[in-house]
């Protein structure tokens, strides 16, 4: 108990690192004396806790722990919330049909034995779950059954929630009378709360729902509104991790310096006994025999201390490069808004105003320079992240046909403005089982480079299928191809060819480095085909 509550403080206090390292120690002494209770209490208190800091494959690896002793024991309160927070982690980690399976054994359980306590957050991640499968009717049907409960018992709280969500929902069944209604019944209650973070994330629905209608300089003033506030938060709470984190950095140069002026003194004693021990025993060759022998114990001993500093400090570079990204975060979202508020100010202006071409032009150009600004600050950060997501593989049983096909629609707008068809090709039915977000992240980089290097009024094909040992993705294009002497840079991080965009696009370098990278995290090969003025053929190959 008195660990668990240690962690707790520490969890409150935002250290995180110090309440997961308390939540170990109870689970440790919760199995050491047998204490079940304690123990499904600790793997529970882990699983908060990376959520919080947003390790969700941690967190679930937690929870299915607890869940286990749960369905040992068969206790039904146990089993429901078990089931109810592993569905709401798979919703996190973009697996919606697992996550369904998990409710739905959750919901069934609790029609069962009629409790009923934990239906509003049951139904709040159904719905979650069928809003991000796109299948917006369903999830209004479970937004509306919360809202219901939450009338009931009067949680101004769990109240805005479920106002945003139905405005949410709305929105994209483009009922925006419905949406506006709830948006501003969220926006009343996150005032009475005097939630500043809630009345920023209001501020956002009501952006989101003016620029569908096609309002823009609404969408722009609710931006703004959303920024400001949320910046204002943001900052507040980089100015305490800053502060945190200057604290324990001094903290660990005035341990380091310690350390070093111990290592110093101790190196001046061990050499001043071994000149006196040597001078003492040059007559004796026994005691010499025996001195080497203390010497020896002690010079390993002394070594093994050594190892043992270089370990810390080695988890401790660690600890300081996890703080380092986190300070990259913080910095990324604050440059990013501003690009984002640049891009849309320049659209409403474009659409509004009554300007001559060379204006229109020029505003063009502003857009163009802001998007591609916020896509650098993107790129960096592909870049200190090694271009991989870092996260562990989630595998799904992918229709390719659907997928791609969906993927190919975000890319239709850029080919549009350039006259360039882009065609799907394969098998109606084709399935591929492989970590979807990384799927999008590599075919979005190939179809962008070859609308992007492809004049106008040409062809880009997607196109897939299957050997005997392997599965393949392809997009070719004819666009300017690539000279001989060139191809060895292609997969290089920065490399810059000769041959640059056809509509005077940005191009950083990295799109293809970040690409390979992924492509070997699924364990694929990637081959390209490529002849200047004849286009390029790249051929992503994923073995059975």
């Amino acid at each position: 108990m008195a660990l668990r509550l240690k962690g707790l403080q520490q969890e409150y206090l935002g250290n995180y690192e110090n309440a997961i390292s308390f939540y170990f120690a109870t689970l440790s002494a919760s199995r050491e004396g047998g204490y079940q209770e304690y123990e499904m209490s600790a793997l529970s208190d882990l699983a908060i806790a990376y959520t919080e800091i947003k390790q969700y494959s941690r967190a679930r690896d937690f929870y299915l722990d607890c869940l286990k002793i749960s369905e040992r024991n068969g206790e039904v309160s146990n089993l429901i919330s078990g089931y109810s927070n592993i569905g709401a982690i798979y919703n996190l980690l973009n697996m919606p049909d697992s996550a369904l399976y998990y409710l739905r054994r959750a919901a069934e359980l609790a029609q069962q034995f009629n409790h009923h306590d934990s239906d509003p957050f049951i139904n709040n991640n159904l719905g979650n779950v069928y809003f991000k499968k796109k299948d917006f009717a369903k999830s209004l049907e479970y937004f509306r059954n919360n809202l219901v409960l939450h009338l009931q018992d009067g949680n101004e709280s769990n109240l805005w929630t479920d106002y945003l969500n139905l405005s949410d929902a709305f929105i994209e069944l483009k009922q925006f009378d419905s949406a506006r209604h709830y948006a501003d019944l969220a926006l009343s209650n996150a005032r009475s709360l005097h939630s500043r973070q809630k009345e920023a994330d209001t501020y956002s629905i009501f952006a989101k729902l003016y620029e569908r209608l096609g309002q823009y300089r609404k969408a722009y003033e609710f931006q703004q509104q959303w920024y400001q506030l949320d910046t204002a938060l943001v900052n507040e709470s980089t100015n305490n991790t800053i502060a945190q984190m200057q604290e324990r950095l001094h903290a660990r140069d005035r341990e380091q310096q310690n350390k070093l002026l111990l290592a110093a003194v101790e190196q001046e004693k061990l050499r001043n006994k071994v000149i006196t021990f040597v001078a003492i025993g040059a007559g004796a060759v026994l005691v010499l025999v025996a001195f080497f022998l203390v010497w020896y114990r002690r010079a390993n001993k002394k070594l093994k201390e050594v190892n043992t500093v270089i370990v810390k400090q080695k988890e401790k570079l660690v600890t300081l490069n996890h703080e380092k990204n986190a300070l990259i975060s913080i910095v990324s979202h604050d440059l990013s808004t501003p690009f984002a508020s640049i891009a849309m100010w320049s659209q409403l202006l474009t659409e509004e105003a009554d300007l001559n071409p060379e204006q229109r032009n020029a505003l063009q150009k502003i857009r163009v320079s802001a998007l591609n600004g916020e896509k650098l600050i993107r790129n960096i950060l592909e870049v200190e992240k090694g271009g991989t997501s870092g996260k562990n593989l989630e595998l799904e049983e992918t229709d390719l046909r659907a997928y791609l096909g969906y993927l190919a629609e975000f890319h239709f707008p850029a080919a549009g403005q350039k006259n360039i068809t882009v065609r799907v090709e394969g098998p109606e039915e084709f399935f591929l089982l492989t970590d979807q977000d990384l799927l999008k992240r590599i075919v979005d980089n190939l179809l962008s480079n070859a609308i992007k290097y492809s004049p106008s009024g040409k062809r880009v094909v997607l196109s897939y299928g299957e050997t005997e040992a392997d599965t393949w993705i392809s997009v070719q294009d004819e666009g300017l191809g690539i000279p001989v002497d060139e191809q060895e840079l292609l997969f290089k991080k920065y490399a810059q060819l000769s041959s640059r965009p056809t509509a005077g696009e940005s191009s950083t370098g990295l799109g293809l480095s970040i690409v390979k990278r992924l492509v070997n995290e699924l364990n694929g090969t990637i081959h390209f085909t490529s002849a200047p003025g004849e286009g390029s053929v790249f051929t992503v190959r994923f073995p059975k």
